[in-house]
């Protein structure tokens, strides 16, 4: 499958057939909004929010710093992948190292983690596999972003309420609703790269059974050739990889919902060519390359009760398969190459139950319980010509866990919050972790928020038992922590500034990182985290419709004991989004940038500062049913590094100049 560069075909065939047989589930988390284009900022700031507290609320009044970014957003600025838009949150930082997109957040981006550190949610269904742990961001997320209504994100920690993983930030993408997507559905795009992209959804009403169905695939040779530094960044030696950067992707979602009854359905699958010669292999090879699959079913029921009760249950299940394929010199005969097969199959199914009411008028009380089996968390490697058994490593695991929490309105103007949550592993050990805030409103436009969380993440059992040499296993990992302090303050002025400041202090104990040895790498609990930084972001609304969102981050992130930076950690983050109607607002011309400071790799190399800047024109309703968009990318041509990643610590990893992409979008039927 692996050296099948084509193989996404057939997948695409697989999931139109899968998505015929599935439904679709719309979770309490979902919500028909208004078209949100021409929203004030005091409508923008009374968007409602599901994540932060696990129930609808004011994002105002959730006890997190909370950015949501809507569809209009998306379109507006011609995000391609989640973590397009995820590289304009304020305090973000995106790297991509040629074969998976990383996630920085407050200047914690460990080389190698898959973005363990990050809970991935769609409409609160987890997405993080029980193998790795890894949050998919790139192509390799699995939703096509058309299908996205609003994307939230919840800074800090929140294991109070969803357990491992959720240690700096929770995203929950939340979908368009089944009401949202009627009858036929078509886009098509292309782009730099020989990149092509297309998909097909449509919508309707059975008798009293609404349902959705979408299928997306996604097709880039990528660069024809790219160029790597051999030396530090000096320009003049380069090592050159040839027509091995190859991205195919095919997505399958679909939704179901009869009265208080929800089904969902997703499959994806995407094979992506690895051009950095990873863990030593043949540099400029084509066959060296990746596949990632992921499927689930989520069946839920939500029902409000006459006296105030809110219940929630949910039954999923989840399938998530990996294959590399890593070309080597064949030990036998330097003439011949040696695949080596590397293989990781997980199996998960659990289920919820949450319930939520108010009690004596200002508490509003939500508690529940989940429980998640994991049938299957297997690995395994071999190598051929000749052939050779590295691992093969089969096991299972299940987690319980409790949570409750109070939200108590002190007064018209104060709130408390309070969560708890007991996780029991039965590999692990079992942890306690609270949350609490408060939230004071000084008149309507001024709120504080005073924020402390607690948050674990489990060691994955790719960290515990992964043992192809380098590595080696290392069954007594424990569960690092994390201990943050926050201060909040958002303040309106006038009808056309919103201003926002984070103030965040974060101690982190046993952080886990793979250290090289005489016996080669091993991941231990080996370093102890101090992180502090300041966060600032301006809304503004300012005359002839054109709007914008500015935001700057200043990060200090240094082991506690030998007092370094830690590497991949920039101190300097600056963003900045504006957006101009034209024509009565069938036009619009829009422009985001990043500012990235210069940082250190885990090789020790300094990695040089830049500034992106990307462009979009979009005709929206240019006739009754069609949207047309034309995007640049990197708009100034600049040429820049992202850091070495673990899978090939010698070469800073180049990222794309200019680029193009044009879109079409046409929607047939009553919107």
């Amino acid at each position: 499958m692996g050296s099948n560069r084509w193989s996404w075909i057939n997948h695409l065939l697989l999931g139109v057939y899968g998505a015929t047989l599935l439904g679709g589930m719309t979770c309490q988390c979902q919500q028909v909004t208004p078209d949100l284009s021409e929203a004030s900022l005091e409508q923008l700031g009374s968007i409602k929010v599901y994540t932060a507290s696990r129930h609808l609320q004011l994002s105002g009044e959730a006890p997190s710093s909370v950015t949501i970014i809507t569809a209009d957003e998306i379109q507006r600025y011609g995000y391609r992948t989640l973590a397009d838009a995820l590289r304009t949150v304020r305090g973000f930082d995106v790297t991509y190292d040629r074969n998976y997109t990383s996630l920085g957040v407050r200047g914690f981006a460990r080389p190698g983690d898959y973005n363990t550190r990050i809970l991935l949610l769609v409409n609160g269904h987890r997405l993080n596999d029980n193998v790795y742990d890894e949050a998919m961001l790139g192509t390799e997320f699995p939703l096509d972003l058309e299908l996205i209504e609003r994307i939230e994100v919840i800074r800090g920690p929140a294991s109070s309420l969803y357990g491992s993983n959720a240690l700096f930030a929770v995203i929950n993408v939340i979908t368009r609703s089944v009401q949202q997507l009627k009858e036929v559905e078509l886009s098509a795009e292309a782009a730099s790269f020989n990149t092509y992209a297309g998909r097909v959804g449509y919508g309707g009403m059975i008798r009293n059974v609404q349902f959705a169905i979408s299928q997306s695939f996604y097709g880039s040779r990528g660069q024809n050739q790219l160029l790597f530094p051999e030396s530090g960044l000096a320009p003049s030696q380069y090592s050159v990889a040839l027509h091995a950067d190859d991205d195919q992707t095919a997505r399958s979602f679909a939704t179901l919902s009869f009265r208080d009854f929800t089904l969902q359905g997703l499959y994806a699958t995407r094979e992506k060519g690895v051009p950095t010669g990873a863990y030593g292999t043949i540099f400029n090879n084509a066959g060296t390359r990746t596949t990632d699959s992921h499927a689930y079913l989520d069946l839920s029921y939500q029902h409000r009760f006459a006296n105030s009760w809110e219940v929630l249950a949910r039954l999923f299940y989840d399938r998530y398969s990996y294959q590399g394929t890593y070309m080597y010199v064949s030990p036998n005969d330097p003439a011949q190459v040696s695949p080596n097969l590397d293989y990781a199959d997980g199996k998960w199914w659990g289920t919820e139950l949450q319930a939520s009411k108010t009690i004596f008028r200002r508490h509003r009380i939500t508690g529940g319980g989940e429980y998640r089996d994991n049938l299957r968390q297997n690995q395994s490697n071999y190598s051929l010509n000749p052939y050779q058994l590295w691992l093969d490593d089969r096991r299972n695991s299940s987690v319980r866990a409790l949570y409750l929490q109070d939200e108590w309105s002190i007064s018209p103007s104060l709130t408390a919050n309070a969560g708890l949550r007991y996780d029991y592993y039965n590999h692990l050990a079992k942890n306690l972790d609270p949350r609490a805030a408060l939230i004071y409103s000084l008149r309507a436009r001024t709120r504080f928020k005073f924020i402390y969380g607690e948050a674990f993440r489990t060691p994955n059992v790719y960290e515990l038992y992964y043992s192809i040499a380098p590595n080696l296993p290392n069954p007594g990992l424990r569960p690092e922590k994390i201990h943050n302090f926050e201060l909040v303050w958002e303040q309106g002025v006038g009808d056309r500034f919103w201003l926002s400041t984070s103030a965040f202090y974060n101690l982190m104990n046993g952080l886990i990182t793979e250290e090289a040895t005489d016996g080669g790498l091993i991941f231990r609990n080996l370093q102890n985290v101090r992180s502090m930084g300041l966060e600032y972001e301006m809304k503004a609304q300012l005359t002839h419709g054109l709007e914008g969102i500015a935001s700057y981050s200043v990060q200090n992130t240094k082991d506690r004991d030998s007092q370094q930076f830690l590497s991949n950690s920039p101190r300097h983050l600056a963003k900045l989004n504006l957006s101009q109607p034209l024509l009565r607002r069938k036009l619009f011309l829009s422009f985001d940038a990043q500012y990235r400071s210069g940082l250190q790799g885990i090789d020790g190399r300094p990695i040089p500062p830049f500034t992106l800047v990307n462009g979009t024109l979009l005709g929206r309703g240019i006739t009754r049913n069609l949207d047309l968009s034309a995007s640049v990318y990197n708009l100034l041509d600049k040429r820049y590094f992202d850091p070495p990643s673990v899978a090939s610590l010698d070469l800073p990893i180049p990222q794309d100049g200019r680029s193009f992409r044009v879109k079409l979008s046409w929607r047939f039927g009553e919107q």
